[in-house]
């Protein structure tokens, strides 16, 4: 009997020391945040927790966030290394302490997993889809739960990459037009981003012993533009096309283009 007292007394203590602990409340998690991972820290409208609850000012006033992402099905995806995460204490005062993406996921304490990992080192990004992150409080010594844990659900979505649709690939422009005005023109980035998007377009020429890359990679470019929030820019060359066209048949341009930092090659030519 006595036995069972005191196993009861400790469920009670237990659930109270529980009851009394550190509170997390996710007050913004973006449902479609930036694909790319190392933006979330950048942004604070993606992920905002407050943390309440404890002793302030004692020593239990100290923790760690255990933070997990998973997919749907339960799959742990990332999981945060506690023995490098930062140490956090609440308010002497009492009042909240706020915390934002880089406190609860620092993705350099972040372990990733098989192909997760391989994305997010190829990629900067997860594989689309819809994910689970938990954060919870625990003791910064042995790592025991110091409060309940909170989860929300998250979406990423697939990027679609720009088209080049004008000039289209391979097109054939006269030469003394293309003096005046050039007109490129190309699809928006699916989904719509939260910010504006900055395209930008490159173009090369393209000499007769080079192939579209080598001249991307050793050709200083004619014309290096940022575009922002837009899909078409007129260019007006400096360069004469059709005084270039006296020296040779046939001139190309090498388009490349780049967003957020990502760069990826449509290998459209275009000869003027």
């Amino acid at each position: 009997m006595k036995k069972l007292i005191s196993t009861a007394i400790a469920i009670f203590i237990v659930a109270n020391v529980m009851a009394q602990g550190i509170k997390f409340n996710f007050a913004i998690l973006n449902t479609q945040p930036p694909a790319q991972l190392s933006e979330w820290g950048n942004r604070r409208e993606v992920l905002t927790l407050i943390v309440t609850g404890g002793q302030p000012g004692a020593p239990g006033g100290q923790f760690k966030i255990k933070t997990e992402i998973k997919t749907t099905d339960g799959t742990v995806v990332a999981s945060a290394d506690l023995a490098k995460t930062p140490v956090f204490t609440l308010n002497s005062t009492g009042t909240p302490l706020i915390l934002f993406a880089n406190d609860v996921m620092p993705l350099e304490f972040m372990a990733f997993t098989g192909k997760y990992k391989t994305s997010l080192e190829r990629t900067g990004k997860l594989p689309a889809g819809n994910y689970i992150l938990c954060a919870r409080p625990v003791n910064i010594i042995d790592y025991t739960p110091q409060g309940e844990e909170q989860c929300k659900t998250f979406y990423l979505a697939s990027t679609q990459l720009p088209i080049l649709m004008k000039p289209y690939n391979e097109e054939v422009m006269d030469a003394k037009k293309a003096q005046t005005a050039i007109i490129f023109r190309w699809s928006p980035v699916v989904p719509t981003q939260p910010s504006p998007v900055t395209y930008r377009i490159q173009v090369f020429e393209v000499l007769p012993t080079q192939s579209p890359v080598q001249a991307l990679r050793s050709n200083q470019p004619l014309l290096d533009k940022e575009v922002l929030a837009a899909t078409q820019f007129i260019w007006q060359p400096q360069l004469s096309f059709y005084r270039m066209m006296k020296k040779q048949k046939t001139s190309h341009i090498y388009m490349d283009h780049t967003i957020a930092g990502c760069k990826w090659e449509p290998r459209n030519t275009n000869r003027w």
